[in-house]
């Protein structure tokens, strides 16, 4: 399908909508655009972005696309958030995908212009509401016949549908993210792809709005979810949990798939604020941490989820890698110890896959379960405070090429908003 440029192209606002009668001005205004992205002295990339968007009905061709996946890939949550929130939830996610899709659409029709001479419309038969468009591209060394489907939208004719030498361009790129679709990975690995990133964006804290709960983050306990819940949303413009604890102990655990064979290393920023006092991870009556980071990848034949825990530890030592003596607790790794970094938003990268080989045996499962965040002090009484933000995965060849960099940078700095709440 390297026509597909063409075949967008061929999409973009042929004539205005005039009860049903084609708009000569419109087809010249049509070829003005197409010649502009044909010139290699236009702003090519801006030109593709302004047609795509303006000429083309991404909602229905992002329906056509992706079908149901979105709702079946955040179907965890159904039950589990009550049906507004449920239904905001899918609508960020759709919102951010839209976004990416607009986007690899423009790269992909800047990508893919070379080569083409001419556009031939040979047949153009609208409504006031529909319309189709029979087109032929002349290539050096190929004619391509274009079928456009159209729609009227606010006085523009938009593509609902394209078919290059008779196949729909959205089965194309059904075909194209198949494995994410079909494997029901989260929303944020198909947008990572349609970006062509080497990285996925686990968690940005976007989808809450400040001084909220997080809208996607719950007890992962059963036995918590009377408890209260003291983790907040806070910071703009970029967003950070913000974790308090002085007694509850709550795990705040997160639906998110992705395959840790493709993207092993993790990444995230988090600031510890109060560390609490001896806090030991090997001991049962001091197990508290400033803040942790659960990955949960499977679950054994038990059921046990076969998990790595990520910590700032009050007393150990950064490097001890260890679990209480106790059976199915999970292994821990110290990333950050004490007070040296206290106060400060800190950037850390760990190597999932290896952790896991060392840990849990051979290489993760091909699609992970979640996350977990753990900010306690309920085991030593006394009080910690953590807050987390921007959580990552990246490809091999990313860390690998030394372009995993630290974008911690910038974070607001906590403003102690709903401190109170310790306190109840």
């Amino acid at each position: 399908m390297k026509p597909l440029s063409a075949a967008l192209l061929l999409a973009l606002g042929l004539v205005s909508p005039d009860d049903g009668r084609a708009d000569a001005s419109g087809l010249f205004a049509s070829a003005d655009q197409l010649n502009a992205l044909l010139d290699p002295g236009e702003p090519r990339t801006e030109t593709a972005e302004r047609l795509v968007s303006e000429y083309l009905a991404l909602d229905s061709l992002a329906a056509a696309t992706f079908r149901g996946y979105l709702a079946k890939s955040l179907y965890a949550y159904k039950d589990l958030l009550p049906p507004p929130r449920f239904k905001d939830l899918v609508e960020h996610h759709r919102s951010r995908l839209l976004r990416a899709y607009q986007h690899r659409l423009s790269a992909d029709l800047v990508a893919q212009t070379a080569g083409l001479d001419e556009v031939q419309i040979k047949r153009f038969e609208v409504n006031k509401r529909q319309g189709r468009a029979v087109l032929r591209a002349l290539f050096a060394d190929r004619t391509v016949a274009i079928e456009a489907d159209l729609i009227s939208v606010a006085g523009t004719w938009k593509a609902v549908e394209l078919r290059i030498d008779g196949q729909p361009i959205s089965d194309h790129y059904r075909r194209r993210y198949k494995a994410i679709l079909d494997g029901r990975y989260s929303p944020q690995v198909l947008e990572a792809r349609l970006a062509e990133r080497e990285f996925v964006v686990l968690d940005d804290f976007a989808a809450t709005w400040n001084g909220s709960q997080p809208m996607d983050w719950g007890p992962w306990k059963k036995k918590d979810r009377h408890k209260p819940v003291l983790y907040r949303i806070e910071g703009r413009p970029r967003r950070y949990m913000a974790a308090r604890d002085s007694s509850h102990s709550v795990i705040m655990g997160k639906f998110i798939h992705w395959n840790p064979r493709q993207y092993p290393i993790m990444t995230w920023c988090w600031r510890a604020a109060a560390l609490p006092l001896g806090g030991n991870e090997f001991l049962d009556d001091a197990n508290d941490s400033a803040a942790g980071v659960y990955v949960i990848f499977s679950k054994n034949w038990l059921g046990v989820p076969k998990q790595l825990k990520y910590v700032w530890s009050t007393t150990l030592p950064e490097g001890t890698v260890g679990r209480r003596d106790k059976i199915f607790r999970p292994w821990f790794f110290v990333v950050e110890s004490g007070a040296t970094n206290l106060g400060k938003w800190t950037f850390e990268v760990v190597d999932l896959e290896k952790h896991h080989r060392a840990k849990l045996g051979g290489r993760p499962a091909g699609r992970t379960i979640g996350l977990g965040l753990l900010t306690d002090a309920n085991s030593t009484r006394s009080y910690a405070e953590a807050y987390y933000a921007d959580l990552r995965v990246w490809t091999r060849q990313a860390f690998d090429g030394g372009r995993v960099a630290n974008y911690c940078g910038g974070l607001p700095v906590p403003n102690g908003a709903y401190a109170e709440e310790n306190s109840q």
